[in-house]
Formats: C-alpha cells, structure tokens, sequence
C-alpha cells in the first residue's frame, strides 16, 4: 500500500491537471458554409421599394422588406451553373412576367426582363 505522502501530491497534480484542462477554450466552431449557386435569399439593390427574393427548389418569391407581403410568386429554371430564367405572377400588375438572370459573383445576381429593364440582387448573409 502506498504511503498518505505519495498519494497526496499525485493526486493534487491530477487535480490541478484536470482543472488546466476544463479551463481550456472550447474549440472553436467551424462557420457555417456559405450559400453558393442561385438558392437561397437575396436582397433587391436599389429601386424605389426593397425586397426580398427567394430561390428554393424551382420555386421563386419575392417579399417587400418592410412588411413581408409578397410581391411575386413564380417558378425559375437554372440554363446553366450561373443562369436562370423566371416566369412569375405579379401580384400588383397580376401579370405573369419573364426574367432572366445571371449571377456575376457568388454574391450578387443581375436580372433583365422582358422588356429590358435591369435590377441586381445581393445575397442576404
């Protein structure tokens, strides 16, 4: 058996050992991946009322910033890696309508319509 003298000091270094380890920083969390590809919510840029567009899954949204009404609903189909085309509903001209899109960074996305108006998006963080 061992000696109270021996046992004593090794358990205070474990203890003070243990105490160094619960001490430590937690590890740090990795960030969640960023969005990528045309999924996902964007911001309007510009122009006189701010909305919000959201792609999922085929299905297009946009919704006024300020109060979450929607705007248009409609459906997009990707013609490529960077490209889209949307044919949506407005809901205050309750006229269908054509878009097309092309995302010039993993961040922003430029649109013209039918009619060759132009508007650019941002992708919400």
């Amino acid at each position: 058996m061992r000696s109270l003298s021996t046992v004593l000091p090794l358990a205070a270094a474990l203890l003070a050992l243990s105490a160094c380890q619960s001490m430590a920083p937690p590890p740090q969390m990795a960030a969640a991946p960023r969005a990528t590809g045309l999924e996902g919510e964007w911001s309007s840029v510009g122009g006189p009322v701010a909305y919000t567009a959201t792609f999922a899954g085929g299905r297009f949204t946009s919704r006024e910033a300020a109060t979450g009404a929607v705007l248009a609903e409609g459906n997009y189909t990707k013609m490529g890696a960077s490209q889209a085309s949307i044919i949506y509903r407005s809901r205050s001209r309750n006229q269908q309508m054509s878009v097309n899109c092309n995302q010039m960074a993993a961040d922003r996305l430029a649109c013209v319509d039918a009619n060759g108006s132009r508007f650019e998006f941002s992708r919400r963080a």
